[in-house]
């Protein structure tokens, strides 16, 4: 649960610091190997300085005398900046920081949408991968001023194809767009493209409707992109087909679903708005819902119930 990604995200960093401090005392080394002088003279002193076990890093080779495959792991574990900044330390470093495989990695892991596309990448004669790393990062960045721009410049690099369902797929797989440009373009300039973006969406055998819906509207956040009732609906739209698409075995037809999401909607913004003095009780919505839902159980709708008063309203 909770515990375990924060567990393995703390693992990750711990790792990434670590590597970072390697390859600080590989930098000393490369940039003053007389410095090695210096540590010997500071043992014989008085004054010695206990290390922990395991920390005596004094041994370490310098990265340039460490078999290739071995400096590049090192080096993989660096960010796009970090690996810059290596490259500037003295020129083997240059030419290692260089490396192909470095780079197409960092673009794999940063643009999820370049693993759906890696044919279609090594096709094309890229003078390097740091190039097209360059380009979708100066992308993402044109996106965040212009999304229409952001996708043009992308289709002009031949590394977005005009097709829908690509630019949907690009957009679903790429995490750090900006919300606000990602609903204007969504909603605003190519609905065409929402419809398979929802399509990438896989809700299959999530019972739990509130949670579900919760999770698909924080992609979409009302306050934050300035959502009107329209967008909003048009939203409910979409996700209530593919919902009903993903789970058949619920016998929720996308027009049940739909309802039930304008009811979750109003009971949250029920419990939530403060002039509202008198709250709707359970049996108030299971009422109120049940006209809209036939065949829908009263202990279905209670359950829906119970998650919004416990977790709280579906939009934020």
């Amino acid at each position: 649960g909770i515990n375990a990604e924060y567990g393995e995200k703390q693992c990750a960093e711990e790792h990434h610091v670590a590597m970072g401090a390697v390859l600080a005392i590989l930098s000393s080394q490369a940039l003053a190997p007389a410095e090695k002088v210096g540590i010997e003279v500071a043992s014989n002193s008085p004054v010695k300085k206990k290390s922990k076990p395991g920390n005596d890093t004094s041994s370490l080779p310098p990265l340039t005398a460490l078999p290739q495959e071995v400096a590049i792991k090192i080096l993989s574990n660096l960010t796009a900046t970090e690996l810059c900044l290596a490259g500037c330390v003295i020129q083997p470093w240059s030419d290692m920081t260089e490396d192909d495989i470095l780079w197409f990695n960092l673009v794999k892991s940063e643009w999820k949408y370049a693993k759906h596309i890696q044919d279609r990448i090594m096709e094309q004669s890229w003078a390097s991968f740091k190039k097209l790393y360059l380009i979708m990062d100066e992308a993402q960045l044109i996106f965040a001023v212009n999304p229409l721009k952001g996708i043009e410049y992308l289709q002009d690099h031949k590394i977005l194809s005009k097709d829908a369902s690509d630019i949907a797929l690009y957009l679903h797989k790429t995490e750090k767009l900006r919300k606000e440009e990602l609903c204007t373009y969504l909603l605003q300039h190519r609905p065409d493209v929402l419809e398979d973006y929802v399509k990438l969406e896989d809700y299959s055998n999530q019972s739990v409707l509130p949670n579900v819906l919760r999770n698909f509207l924080t992609k979409f956040p009302a306050k934050q992109c300035n959502l009107g009732k329209e967008q909003i609906g048009t939203l409910l739209i979409k996700f209530s087909l593919r919902y009903s698409e993903c789970n058949p075995q619920f016998g929720l037809s996308q027009d049940i679903v739909y309802n039930i999401c304008c009811s979750l909607m109003l009971l949250g913004y029920d419990f939530t708005h403060p002039l509202i003095k008198n709250k709707m009780s359970k049996r108030e919505f299971i009422r109120n819902t049940r006209e809209v839902t036939p065949g829908v159980s009263n202990d279905y709708l209670g359950h829906m119930y119970d998650n919004i008063y416990l977790i709280g309203p579906v939009v934020r």
